[in-house]
């Protein structure tokens, strides 16, 4: 049975190779947020602009709940990486089957969350006029909160088995279904907000399928069936440490955006529609550059469990020399051609104030992507080597400045807004350079 081609980096990659294991990622990452810029587009034309604000006005409500529930099955993948690379089959048995039922767990319990829509929404201070269509959003979101997070758990089991092509042509196929399916209900079949999220309900669902049977058909048994009663309680518990230490990140993220929607919600609904439009670019970039912490968790899972913190050090000075291109070249797209990709994405119907504020948004963010780099592929570096205090640290330092800054905005405005998106991903950047000079220098002289 064909299995998995696994890149061992335990030892020195060349730099084609690495370029072609980080390609189909960077493929996975950019077709996945397209979908998000067509999914505004398709909203805006055919809805309104309102419909963008109201998933503008949602985002802190499902950043809250969804992101970190995500982030925490996103840990689990970072323990999985490693119990891959130590190539014993029960250890990778455990520690997949494990993760499943943590996941699946996690999915239910998002279940119970759109019972409280309108509560949540409404401590989120969404406008009344928006109200209605939010809880419908919210929650169509939420159902199929469960089906994300098991893709996302699959995904993270091929990529650390050494495969990203698979998780890329999925993502890619994903993408053409779920455009298709938004076009289809909202400009066919006329429906409203809950479009685009009955879309990606459905999307997940089938992907989900198809994983599952790819993983079966083609990991040459090293994933077959175990109970939950058959997984050793240390495999359950190293998991949730895992998770729990990314969830504590996007819980402290979260909270900080969470905070800045709700000020930034008291503003007008052009400069909310303006925030969305730019937030879709600036989540194309976040998602280009995280692919440099994807590939980290991997090379470094592999390299920690066997003590190689010099071949770690070497790999995360090479991901970060790789990136810094990417970041030029984002500059350049932002202040360059922003007034044509926000125009773009906007179509005529949007007012010129929401356009201007997508525009100055971007601008403002260009500074922080150096910093973003870094962070993403040191933070994942220290909790795969195992320092699960790092990542909860970094989102602390986020939050602390996006409440500063989300306290500012009755004085500042807007501007406050798009100061604390950067500001927070450079002070946490540098904190990120210096951990991982500390710890790493702590390893290289114990070795």
């Amino acid at each position: 049975m064909k299995q998995f081609r696994q890149l061992d980096f335990t030892q020195r990659i060349g730099n084609r190779e690495l370029r072609w294991f980080l390609f189909p990622l960077f493929l996975s990452a950019g077709f996945q947020c397209i979908y998000a810029m067509v999914n505004t587009a398709v909203i805006s034309r055919y809805l309104s602009q309102n419909a963008v604000a109201v998933t503008g006005a949602c985002s802190g409500c499902v950043s809250i709940i969804n992101s970190m529930f995500a982030a925490v099955v996103s840990g689990f993948g970072v323990r999985l990486s490693r119990c891959i690379g130590s190539g014993d089959p029960e250890e990778i048995r455990q520690g997949f089957w494990g993760a499943i039922y943590l996941t699946s767990a996690m999915g239910i319990l998002c279940l119970s969350f759109p019972l409280f829509s309108e509560i949540i929404l409404q401590q989120a201070n969404v406008p009344e006029a928006l109200m209605s269509d939010a809880i419908a959003y919210f929650r169509v979101i939420l159902f199929g909160a469960g089906l994300l997070y098991l893709k996302l758990i699959l995904i993270s089991t091929i990529q650390g088995m050494g495969n990203s092509t698979i998780p890329a042509i999925l993502s890619m196929a994903g993408v053409v279904v779920q455009t298709s399916l938004v076009v289809f209900l909202v400009a066919g079949l006329h429906m409203g907000i809950t479009a685009p999220a009955l879309a990606m309900l459905i999307n997940h669902l089938w992907q989900v399928l198809v994983l599952a049977w790819l993983l079966r058909k083609r990991s040459g048994g090293r994933i077959s069936f175990l109970s939950p009663f058959s997984i050793q309680r240390a495999h359950y518990l190293d998991t949730l440490v895992n998770g729990c230490s990314k969830g504590l990140l996007f819980l402290f993220l979260s909270v900080g955006s969470f905070f800045m929607q709700r000020m930034e919600n008291s503003l007008l609904a052009d400069l909310l529609a303006g925030d969305t439009y730019s937030d879709q670019y600036t989540s194309l970039f976040t998602e280009l550059l995280s692919v440099y912490g994807t590939a980290a968790v991997v090379i470094v899972g592999q390299n920690a469990g066997r003590g190689n913190y010099r071949m770690v050090h070497d790999y995360v000075c090479r991901l970060y020399r790789r990136s810094l291109p990417v970041c030029l070249l984002i500059t350049v797209l932002s202040l360059a051609f922003a007034p044509a990709l926000i125009r773009g994405l906007a179509g005529d119907g949007a007012s010129l104030e929401a356009v201007q504020a997508g525009i100055f948004q971007m601008r403002i963010i260009v500074m922080s992507y150096p910093f973003l780099t870094a962070l993403v592929i040191l933070r994942y570096s220290l909790q795969s080597m195992g320092d699960y205090r790092a990542m909860p640290f970094f989102g602390f330092i986020e939050m602390t400045i996006n409440i500063a800054m989300a306290s500012l905005i009755p004085r500042m405005g807007y501007l406050a807004v798009c100061l604390g998106l950067a500001l927070s991903r450079i002070g946490a950047g540098f904190a990120a350079i210096l951990r991982y000079r500390r710890f790493m220098r702590h390893k290289l002289q114990k070795t």
